[in-house]
């Protein structure tokens, strides 16, 4: 009898062990749940293109590489003045051809593919970003940040590569070129990954008020990279809400403004507005720094 009950047990044990494994094969191989949350992928020819056609707006591109020799605050001045002409005349050849040689391309229609490229690519950032209005998380801050910083350490180091084939014979005629931009991207590498990176303010700070002015440059470089992505698509189609916004710290950046040459050049404007702020909160920061400078001396 007992061997009886042991063999049934054994048949049912069998039975269920083989049914398990049927509904285990049915289900598929055990994996590991998916990431929540994944971090967003912002590297990538996406925002390679993003920074490359940025450069070439940038007034300290213009300086370095094309050797203008005005001010960063003149070139801004100039393009502000044929930005709104040509909101009031969307079409003027004059002002096309004013702008084409202030930024040296070879055609209007170059020069609007590029401003594209900024609408575009800083649209589809958005995207990958989650962002639906015109303020970054902290999360997408830090996000950017990383970006930009690996977009520069890359652009130093491929061109600094370039550079030393000179010693191997492999100089081409592209070597005055090639040495503006690594001039360049270091420059904006002091700039921005200098004063960003690891939270550092510099060892030559010791006192109080260059700590502070250390503090709202890395401030201002961080709204700096959050604006060229938010102001480079929101300006093309935004209406009057970004020209109510920052109408005080750009003038020229009125309702009326934006409604035309948003439109033909809404790349452009948004990132030219993002550097008139970028250029404002620096000076902010210097004129803070010689206040608390005044305040220390008893002045």
């Amino acid at each position: 009898m007992k061997k009886l009950i042991h063999f049934t047990a054994f048949f049912l044990f069998t039975v269920f062990f083989l049914i398990a494994c049927s509904k285990k094969d049915q289900l598929g191989p055990v994996v590991d749940p998916p990431e929540q949350n994944p971090v967003a992928p912002l590297s990538g020819l996406l925002f390679d293109e993003l920074n490359e056609a940025i450069a070439r707006f940038d007034p300290l591109y213009l300086q370095i590489v094309y050797k203008d020799k005005r001010t960063r605050e003149v070139i801004q001045e100039e393009a502000s003045r044929l930005l709104t002409e040509l909101n009031q005349n969307p079409t003027s050849p004059l002002v096309q051809k004013a702008l084409i040689e202030l930024y040296h391309f070879n055609s209007f229609t170059e020069l609007q593919k590029m401003s594209n490229t900024i609408t575009y690519n800083s649209e589809a950032l958005k995207k990958v970003l989650h962002v639906t209005d015109t303020v970054l998380s902290k999360e997408n801050l830090y996000q950017l940040k990383q970006a930009r910083n690996a977009f520069i350490k890359n652009k130093i180091n491929t061109l600094e590569k370039a550079s030393q084939k000179s010693s191997t014979g492999l100089w081409t005629d592209n070597a005055a070129w090639i040495l503006d931009q690594f001039h360049y991207y270091s420059q904006i590498g002091n700039l921005e990954m200098g004063l960003d990176m690891d939270g550092a303010v510099g060892n030559e700070c010791n006192e109080s008020c260059c700590l502070e002015y250390k503090g709202c440059l890395i401030s201002a470089a961080s709204n700096y990279r959050s604006n060229f992505v938010l102001l480079g698509t929101t300006l093309a189609a935004s209406g009057g809400t970004l020209g109510s916004l920052y109408g005080s710290i750009v003038p020229f950046f009125g309702t009326t403004a934006l409604g035309i040459g948003g439109g033909v050049l809404g790349g452009v404007t948004g990132f030219i507005q993002a550097v008139n702020i970028y250029m404002n909160d620096q000076n902010v920061c210097a004129l803070n720094y010689k206040a608390c400078i005044q305040r220390k001396n008893g002045n």
